[in-house]
């Protein structure tokens, strides 16, 4: 079934010179981007568009190279056509995903600036010292222990205060939540 292409009668638009020319490489074509992509769907669509661009471009072939050469030629650039666009598709989504990134990493600083100044407020109604051991309890993550080094006073006394000022947080901030809800439906 190796028959020989007649190149001319393709040139010259001989539909049934095209059609023994799509059957006898078709198969090879298909294998080549098959390899290429691994995709077999790929592949079939790839095959088309060769061969699609091939029959468009029909008279420019040339009689003094075989076929399959020219065949080849227009696969391979089908091929960088396909990932050229593959490419772009991936940078376009790399970019999306920065970009939803970036606006959650801004809602979450917006966010924590929102916190901190709701708990700033919070503890101005504290004593001096409640509200220190509170700070270097929650802003610098140190230990009751470390806290009470620093403060020269008891990791009991530290507790102490942390529960105390756990308990005024509590009542404080369900007030303010309250005022804050009703002042926000106003």
């Amino acid at each position: 079934m190796n028959k020989t292409i007649d190149i001319l009668a393709v040139k010259n638009g001989d539909e049934k010179a095209f059609v023994a020319m799509y059957h006898q490489l078709n198969g090879r074509v298909f294998n080549f981007f098959k390899k290429k992509t691994r995709e077999p769907e790929m592949a079939k669509e790839l095959t088309q568009q060769c061969f699609i661009r091939l029959y468009h471009y029909r008279s420019s072939l040339s009689l003094s190279h075989p076929p399959e050469k020219q065949v080849y030629i227009i696969a391979k650039s089908v091929l960088i056509n396909h990932l050229r666009q593959e490419s772009r598709m991936k940078v376009r989504e790399i970019r999306y995903v920065k970009e939803k990134i970036a606006e959650s990493t801004d809602l979450y600083v917006h966010s924590r600036f929102e916190t901190e100044d709701y708990f700033d407020k919070l503890t101005v109604q504290l004593s001096p010292i409640r509200k220190k051991v509170i700070l270097l309890k929650t802003r610098q993550g140190l230990s009751n222990k470390e806290i009470a080094q620093e403060l020269s006073i008891s990791t009991k006394t530290v507790e102490n205060h942390i529960t105390k000022a756990n308990q005024h947080l509590r009542l404080i901030s369900s007030d303010l939540l309250l005022l804050l809800v009703l002042f926000s439906f106003s």
